[in-house]
């Protein structure tokens, strides 16, 4: 044998706990909760996906249009165009399986467009200088989105003239 052998000290093996013990149920709670943390946090995500889009392309309207506030005729049409942008479109390579999701898209779009012509339509409040502000310097983090921060309104369709220079020479 050779010194460097016998040197080397054994191989620390793996303690093994014992099922029914403290330290076990408290590494399994552990997981659980661990488990529980992320599969809330991918709900949460998802419920926030509509939300976020909404908020996405409202700020991108604020930073091209530069405006400190917006008439509710702009945002209705504002809303309008994010409507039309957001319709589901049909792809001829789709499965069958995926006829039902695009019809269910298609309905909840048709519910949407309906709402915003009755009833109106929820989102933020861009008649207010400081939301605004808000949006424009939002970082696209949606923990800092509550109720206090950017207010969430109602705005029905409003009807846009035809033609301007209709309504100019009456």
């Amino acid at each position: 044998m050779n010194k460097k052998d016998k040197k080397k000290a054994p191989q620390k093996v793996a303690k093994v706990l014992h099922p029914l013990s403290r330290k076990a149920k408290k590494l399994t709670l552990e997981g659980i909760r661990d488990i529980k943390k992320e599969k809330n946090a991918n709900i949460r995500k998802k419920e926030q996906k509509p939300i976020k889009q909404l908020l996405d392309h409202f700020q991108e309207i604020v930073k091209k249009e530069n405006k400190k506030i917006f008439t509710e005729s702009e945002v209705s049409e504002i809303i309008d165009q994010f409507l039309k942008n957001k319709t589901p479109e049909e792809d001829t390579k789709q499965v069958t399986s995926r006829t039902n999701k695009l019809e269910f898209t298609k309905s909840q779009h048709n519910d949407e467009v309906k709402e915003f012509k009755n009833n109106g339509f929820s989102v933020p409040d861009l008649t207010n200088a400081n939301h605004v502000r808000f949006l424009l310097n939002w970082d696209g983090d949606m923990k800092y989105i509550t109720q206090q921060t950017l207010p969430l309104k109602k705005f029905k369709y409003i009807e846009q003239p035809k033609n301007e220079m209709e309504t100019d020479s009456k």
